[in-house]
């Protein structure tokens, strides 16, 4: 029952964590949008209606946010939210006095009429979404605080956004329902009556499975704002029984909920009931630090167990109480010729195998009787016959030991050798197909956009061509028909002359990424080197890095990973490219995953690797790669090279990454790699390499 029970706890909190991870991180992909947006000028941050507009069309694409807004420091408000099934605008502005009003929108995201409008002088600055992250001066999370309606409560990050000049121009923010949270915890199931909710470390409630409201809501008090009537519900003041003294059983034994820093399952009672708990903490670096807590009563568990632990000792005693009087009157019927069978084989273990058994009516142990009797005198005769055949296998045996240990060696050399061959035959079957990968993408990808870039640049110069047509129309033509008036305000003609230029320009960046990203993998996989050539071991480290580019940006839960470049003045260097590239691509893989490694057992550093390149004297160059990992025990760092040797688990390593680029070093190259690493110190492989090689035949 105990492990059931912990079973069902662990399923519970890793899947509420699961949740909570990719809710918490879509207000972040929101910023990383927004900011996208603005580095390629599709939004003007001076511009109010243009940051509503924008706002507006960008919501349907995170279905998780309820709100999204940038904060001026002037004070401003423009945002969109959700509101009975539909997007509305709200805004705060100098033009109303600040008075936070909404507005509900056409299909293209204008202002129709106004929906509500507030009190004048709203200021939105002095909200935690706002003032938090402007004091820490980055993208964090702000405090838990109640809608503008009272009806409901929000949790809110924000992004700060400087000028060159260093001097703040506003705060993007996204707004988090903690009903969203809420109905989570509700949809699962746990057990028959256990429950979930999640604490901050205040102890005070984000949500629970049981439909609580996190927060208490007083229709009639007396205030100036709706919000002012909400007052956040403790878990200690719950209306719920078991969140009640669950939360009260933790003080107890914690005194204070910082105090819960690692995972616990713990046991308590309510009411004489034994109560299973799980506590887990919920951090996501950015400002988030929760208790997820599981409760599961022991009464979900033991009405089946105690049924059928009654059924089975019923059952137990019919099925002994058969068996006794069964087994009392066979006893009788077989022991006798058991008995004589027995003494006939103690006589045969004794040497006399002459004996014959008294045959039984039983007509099984008659047919046993009678298969004795022809084994005894079987026996008597292969006696003689093993005598003879065991003086002929001694003789075989002397002879074949003789053949197996002159041949020994050769079949130990023969399996070094496969050893050898089979490495060499997976590198190469390896690289044949990374060519034919690279060359299949290089071909399909790189004519049709190096098409599409060409083609830009004259669709930028007819559409400036154009756009000065509609102009000059405008200036001879002022007063257009109605139609046409008509369909320029449908087609928002002012924006698409303003986006349309903006929007060419972004198409063209991406056009060159692609470029220089085919580039990168046709330089990585050298498919037109196949042979040694005079090469610029620089190019080859940095079309590998190009390539594992995005596992070297920030993620939600990892920074991002510096390459510190120390590129030292060599000549070109005579190497089979393709292979070699190879091996900067192992060792830099390796080194990224040491670093994720150590950040995930909680090793407080600033990842980073460092590239040291540098000749060694006039014939011979040298490459360093390290990082600031958690390094290589001494137990196996003797061992790192040997083929098929992982420390990654099943299904993530084959262990022939090190053992191949060490063949490519040494066997092609003619020269070494060497690893140097301490444990809790990082890792730092050596490669060096002539400048020019000798062919072998």
């Amino acid at each position: 029952m105990n492990d059931v029970a912990a079973q069902l706890r662990n399923e519970t909190s890793d899947r509420i964590a699961q949740n909570l991870t990719h809710l918490v991180a879509t207000p972040f992909q929101a910023f990383e949008s927004y900011e996208a947006a603005r580095r390629q000028n599709r939004i003007d941050l001076n511009n109010g209606r243009d940051i509503e507009k924008f706002l507006w069309r960008q919501l349907p694409a995170f279905g998780n946010l309820s709100l999204t807004a940038f904060v001026t420091s002037n004070q401003e408000f423009f945002g969109a939210e959700r509101q009975d099934g539909a997007i509305v605008i709200r805004t705060s502005e100098v033009e109303n006095n600040r008075a936070l009003t909404t507005y509900r929108t056409n299909s293209t995201g204008d202002r129709l009429e106004v929906i509500n409008a507030g009190k004048p002088n709203f200021d939105p600055r002095k909200r935690p979404y706002y003032r938090i992250p402007v004091q820490q001066r980055q993208a964090t999370w702000g405090k838990v605080f109640p809608h503008i309606t009272g009806k409901t409560m929000y949790i809110a990050p924000g992004q700060p956004i400087y000028n060159q000049a260093g001097d703040l121009e506003g705060v993007w923010m996204a707004s988090l329902n903690l009903s969203t949270i809420g109905d989570f915890l509700r949809s699962l199931k746990i057990g028959t009556t256990g429950q979930s909710f999640i604490l901050e470390r205040s102890g005070e409630m984000i949500a629970t499975s049981t439909g609580e409201k996190p927060f208490r809501y007083y229709a009639d008090k007396v205030v100036q704002l709706p919000e002012q009537r909400v007052e956040r519900l403790n878990a200690i003041d719950s209306k719920n029984s078991t969140t009640q003294k669950t939360s009260q059983f933790l003080l107890e034994k914690f005194q204070d909920f910082h105090q819960i820093q690692t995972f616990e399952q713990l046991e308590f009672s309510i009411k004489g009931e034994r109560q299973f708990v799980q506590v887990a903490p919920f951090r996501d670096g950015k400002g988030i630090d929760w208790l997820v807590i599981v409760t599961v009563p022991e009464s979900d568990f033991m009405a089946q167990i105690n049924a059928n632990t009654q059924t089975t000792i019923l059952l137990s005693l019919l099925a002994l109480g058969i068996s006794l009087g069964i087994g009392i009157l066979t006893t009788h019927w077989i022991t006798q010729p058991i008995l004589q069978l027995n003494q006939a084989s103690s006589a045969m273990a004794a040497g006399t195998l002459s004996p014959a058994v008294t045959e039984s009516s039983v007509y099984e142990l008659q047919e046993l009787t009678q298969s004795f009797n022809r084994m005894a005198q079987q026996l008597q005769e292969s006696f003689k016959t093993l005598e003879q055949a065991n003086e002929q296998l001694e003789n075989r045996v002397e002879e074949r030991t003789a053949e197996l240990k002159a041949t020994k060696e050769e079949v130990e050399m023969a399996l070094r050798e496969l050893q050898r061959t089979q490495t060499q035959l997976i590198q190469s079957e390896k690289m044949s197909s990374l060519g034919q990968l690279v060359a299949g993408v290089a071909h399909e990808i790189n004519n049709p956009v190096n098409f599409i870039y060409g083609n830009l640049g004259h669709a930028d110069q007819y559409t400036q061509e154009l756009l000065k047509l509609v102009q000059a129309y405008q200036t001879h033509y002022p007063e257009p028909p109605p139609a046409i008036v008509q369909q320029s305000k449908a087609m928002d003609l002012d924006f698409m002359v303003n986006d349309l230029s903006k929007l060419i320009e972004s198409m063209k960046e991406g056009a060159r990424r692609i470029r220089e990203i085919v580039l990168a993998l046709r330089t990585f996989s050298r498919l037109d080197e196949a042979e040694v050539k005079s090469i610029n071991i620089h190019d080859g480290i940095d079309s590998t890095l190009i390539i594992l580019g995005n596992r070297l940006k920030p993620k939600p839960n990892h920074p991002g990973i510096e390459i510190l470049r120390n590129y030292g003045s060599l000549p070109l260097v005579e190497c089979y490219p393709g292979p070699l590239n190879q091996v900067f691509m192992n060792i830099l893989s390796n080194a990224i995953d040491a670093i994720e490694l150590a950040i995930e057992q909680g090793k407080q550093i600033t990842p980073a690797i460092s590239i040291h390149t540098g000749l060694i004297d006039e014939s011979r160059a040298q490459i360093r790669i390290g990082d600031n990992g958690s390094g290589i025990p001494e137990a196996i760092k003797q061992r790192i090279f040997d083929p098929f040797f992982t420390t990654k688990p099943v299904g993530s390593g084959t262990g022939m990454g090190l053992a191949i680029s060490y063949q490519i070093v040494t066997d092609r190259h003619q020269g070494t790699l060497s690893c140097r690493s301490q444990s809790g110190e990082g890792t730092e492989f050596v490669i060096q390499i002539p400048l020019k090689q000798k062919l072998r035949h």
